[in-house]
């Protein structure tokens, strides 16, 4: 039926129209965040992560390069670090040396970023499927608080989601016409993203590899050079990098040396089973032993300090604690990815987050929008896979969530990378039901006109 008709992928070039449509709802996503941070004010905890970009954005700026941000403040000692990927602070660090130094000052910072992660879904959805899918989608992105509150309280997921849609934008192209530029490009933005959230490298294969392959009238020839191209393009971002954290720690660290510590709080007899099951735990100071199996933190305060070393212990802690239970993981793997998407004692989870500074309120507001959306996400790529429209790519950061999720532990904000796939998703769905309204109601209007 023509009511169940999912429009074919929007053309190339843009028109003025959706350009001002677009630029309204960027206006609204923009006014929507400004309100948060500067009304809503969510708070940035004294000792968290986002004290902690904070922190290094300013020393950065001050000339200290990358050390541990509460060593210095709290100790007077300074010390390496890549505990962070490096690029959400630099970038802040760009705008500290202008004279941004407040945390609201930085929040807005983050607010024009995420509002260009809006217009780029908008973009994205309209090539992908259709203009009004395009701008309904950019609409639900502007007022998700899933989307927003990573900029209001300061976090890296900000940059990161708008890197995943510029990479799925790139994608897009590289997949229409398998140019070297365009997968050069593509790599570049993917190493980016892997300088935000180490998961990005898995995204790289699931992203480079099939533009290359779905790419038209492309020898097998071409499709080896450009997936190299792509692929050496995101290593060559990295690796400057990791070159540099082998010279600081005289360890291999490719990324940062967080995944110790997830790994150490993941893996351990709180969250394998009672209430914390498929979380996180830190159990700085605990004195039980099943207590002590968890994470239980470093500092820079012992003699010869090297992060590296601390965070193998603590990863090998993890692993060791993963090895020993491997009969209970099923379930601990479930619970951190259902975690992830707030299905799991979403209550507790809300809860947990909030502790990260982001507002209860709005936090439930935005697990409550995203069950209507995840559902109707799942229907409107059911509809745009039966018509062949070529979604794949927003498939592809629901895949890293998941994988992510199951190797470290679950939190809603890891699904921020297929935020993008939800709100495109769910636009799909309301615009083929708007159709199918629309094109129900017309017969008894012209009916009535008669």
């Amino acid at each position: 039926m023509a009511s169940d008709r999912i429009a074919p992928p929007g053309p190339a070039r843009p028109s003025r129209r959706f350009f001002l449509a677009l630029g309204a709802v960027s206006a609204l996503a923009f006014l929507v965040r400004v309100l948060i941070i500067v009304i809503v004010e969510p708070r940035v905890p004294a000792l968290g992560d986002a004290s902690a970009y904070h922190l290094l954005a300013n020393h950065l700026a001050d000339g200290r390069g990358y050390i541990r941000p509460f060593d210095l403040t709290r100790f007077g000692l300074v010390v390496p670090t890549a505990e962070y990927p490096p690029l959400h602070p630099f970038v802040l660090s760009l705008f500290a040396r202008l004279g941004v130094r407040s945390v609201e000052g930085q929040r807005l910072v983050l607010a024009v970023i995420g509002t260009a992660g809006v217009g780029g879904i908008g973009w994205v959805g309209r090539r992908m499927v259709s203009t009004r899918v395009g701008l309904v989608a950019a609409a639900l992105a502007a007022v998700s608080p899933m989307v927003f509150l990573s900029e209001a309280t300061l976090m890296s997921e900000t940059i990161f989601m708008a890197l995943v849609v510029a990479a799925l934008a790139l994608t897009i192209r590289a997949r229409e016409q398998a140019t070297i530029a365009r997968f050069l490009a593509l790599g570049i933005v993917l190493g980016l993203a892997v300088l935000t959230r180490a998961e990005a490298g898995v995204l790289a294969v699931l992203l480079i590899v099939p533009a290359a392959v779905f790419a038209p009238q492309v020898t097998a020839r071409r499709r080896i050079l450009v997936v190299a191209t792509g692929l050496i393009a995101m290593v060559a971002v990295v690796v400057p990098w990791t070159v540099r954290n082998q010279t600081t720690f005289h360890a291999f660290v490719p990324v940062s040396n967080n995944l110790g510590t997830a790994l150490a709080g993941a893996n351990c007899s709180l969250t394998y089973s009672g209430s914390s099951l498929g979380s996180w735990r830190s159990t700085f100071g605990a004195g039980d032993t099943a207590a002590g199996e968890c994470f239980t933190g470093f500092n820079g305060r012992e003699p010869h300090f090297n992060e590296a070393v601390a965070a193998g212990r603590a990863r090998r802690q993890g692993l060791d604690y993963f090895g020993d239970h491997l009969a209970q993981t099923p379930k601990v793997a479930a619970a951190r990815v259902l975690r992830t998407f707030g299905l799991f004692r979403p209550g507790q989870q809300i809860e947990l987050e909030a502790l990260e500074g982001r507002p209860i309120g709005w936090e439930r507001l935005g697990t409550w929008l995203d069950w209507v959306l995840m559902p109707l996400a799942a229907v409107g790529l059911v509809l745009a896979f039966r018509r062949r429209l070529g979604i794949w790519p927003l498939l592809a950061p629901v895949v890293i969530v998941v994988v992510s999720s199951i190797l470290t532990y679950g939190n809603q904000r890891f699904r921020i990378g297929a935020e993008p796939t939800i709100v495109i998703g769910a636009a799909i769905t309301l615009v083929a039901v708007a159709d199918r309204i629309r094109n129900r109601s017309t017969p008894t209007t012209q009916v009535a006109a008669g």
